[in-house]
């Protein structure tokens, strides 16, 4: 509109306007298309990477049940499925979550499309973006095959150039010699198209959009994949680059706290994070022995979440949880005799009827009493 309004004009002294015009327009339809691609739903989470989070056990089924019910999964809830979800230790209301938001995909509508749609089979390669290095890595070491992560480097590629230290990381993770020919084979060949032109991947934990631009969430999920991968360095990396950001959303400092702790043992920086994860109304949490009979001789291991509103506890398999809130806290503090030796420190609960309360004790997982004296600092302190 702009350019047909200038081009009636003949005069010299309107080119320079005529120039600037244009490139307003380009400006605005660039934006405009910015915004849109912006506005588009996330598609849904897919389920091998739900199974990382869950089995890492750093956020609470809350949190997870919120961030499915806002995108959904793209996979059924099979008897299979569920088994799985269970033995990685996911509550009730978390597969309750994950059957009631199952979304289909989105069907390919294109009116030249002569040929009929073909089940998809069970072993096909979702669509997504090449894979890196830390990529594969953590699925071999999820316990995902070498054959099956052949079969995805084959179809999306690689975006990273194999090197003798990148070859021999892969093959220690458990990566085969034809998944090392397969990855140098499609590091020098284009990535095969993944998806139909006209409706493009779009950011996922795990696939879709362009990798080199992951957002907030996709940045935090990637580093619980490093996490459980034990990989602390690039679980770092990951989350400082969420931090940077968005820095004053919650769930990076939290996670970082996390690596910081259990990846380096690093007391103070995990207070440091946490308390920039508690005063964004986000959580702390730290891995515990949870006693079961008063002298730890029969326990559960799980996660300890404190938040500002209370303390939440679930055990890694998913059987023992419970949940408190500040004004149900009688005490926290570092116990004389129950696991002393490991670090040992209780929750005092009110519970029932006048001056009756409930003990919760608990051991930190380093077995450090500076690791308690943390927690209970944090319980007091928030």
């Amino acid at each position: 509109m702009f350019g047909v309004n200038v081009m009636t004009k003949q005069h010299k002294s309107q080119n320079s306007s005529l120039q600037s015009l244009i490139c307003f327009a380009a400006l605005i339809s660039f934006l405009a298309s910015s915004l849109a691609l912006a506005q588009q739903p996330k598609p849904p989470y897919d389920k091998d990477r739900l199974i990382q989070v869950v089995q890492l056990n750093a956020l609470t089924t809350k949190e997870i049940v919120e961030a499915i019910n806002g995108r959904g999964v793209d996979f059924k809830v099979t008897a299979d499925v569920e088994a799985e979800f269970r033995q990685a230790g996911a509550r009730p209301e978390l597969i309750d979550a994950l059957r009631k938001n199952y979304r289909a995909p989105a069907k390919n509508t294109a009116p030249n499309s002569s040929t009929p749609s073909t089940p998809k089979p069970s072993n096909a390669v979702p669509p997504g973006p090449p894979l890196s290095k830390t990529d594969i890595v953590s699925r071999l070491r999820s316990g995902e095959s070498s054959d099956r992560v052949e079969q995805i480097v084959d179809a999306r590629g690689v975006n990273f150039t194999p090197t003798p230290e990148t070859s021999r990381e892969i093959a220690a993770a458990g990566g085969s010699r034809s998944l090392l020919g397969t990855i140098a084979l499609r590091a020098t060949s284009k990535p095969a198209p993944t998806t139909n032109p006209s409706n493009p991947p779009r950011t996922n934990i795990d696939k879709g959009g362009p990798a080199a631009a992951p957002d907030y969430d996709d940045l935090n999920y990637q580093a619980i994949a490093a996490m459980k991968a034990n990989n602390a360095a690039e679980a770092t990396r990951l989350l400082q680059q969420a931090i940077r950001a968005e820095p004053n959303k919650p769930l990076a400092y939290k996670l970082m706290g996390f690596v910081q702790i259990y990846g380096y043992r690093n007391i103070n920086g995990a207070e440091q994070n946490f308390r920039a994860s508690l005063d964004r109304d986000g959580a702390a949490v730290f891995q515990v022995y949870h006693d079961h009979d008063g002298t730890f001789q029969t326990y559960c291991q799980g996660a300890l979440t404190i938040t500002r509103v209370g303390v939440v506890f679930k055990g890694n398999d998913g059987k023992d949880a419970f949940e408190v809130t500040d004004n149900q806290i009688k005490e926290a503090s570092l116990n004389d005799l129950v696991g002393a030796r490991f670090g040992g420190f209780h929750i005092k609960v009110r519970e029932g009827g006048k001056g009756k309360s409930k003990n919760f004790n608990f051991a930190p997982a380093t077995q450090q009493p500076a690791e308690s004296k943390l927690i209970i600092n944090l319980i007091r302190s928030y």
